[in-house]
């Protein structure tokens, strides 16, 4: 619990690279082999899903607070685990 501090950064949903073309007719994407780049965290906002793009100079730094969201929520899945046995145990106890 100590720990969850660090989790403070943490984004939830996921970090996707979209392959796309630009659209310009004398772009090298324009063949439709070489493609661009696009890097997009994908989130639920309101219940509904959106899609934001992200710099590529943040795309290390999004992808790491997207993993930490999920070693949160595999820690929490732990807990709560270890939390219901014990009280299956308590209930057979009675």
């Amino acid at each position: 619990m100590r720990s969850l501090g660090s989790l403070r950064d943490m984004l939830p949903g996921s970090c996707v690279e979209r392959q796309r073309a630009c659209g310009r007719p004398n772009c090298h994407c324009a063949d439709g082999k070489n493609l661009h780049s696009q890097f997009q965290i994908s989130v639920l906002v309101d219940g509904k899903p959106m899609v934001f793009n992200v710099p590529a100079k943040l795309v290390g730094q999004v992808r790491r607070q997207v993993e930490m969201r999920h070693r949160f929520d595999a820690a929490a899945a732990t807990v709560c685990g270890i939390n219901l046995r014990r009280l299956l145990k308590q209930k057979q106890e009675l």
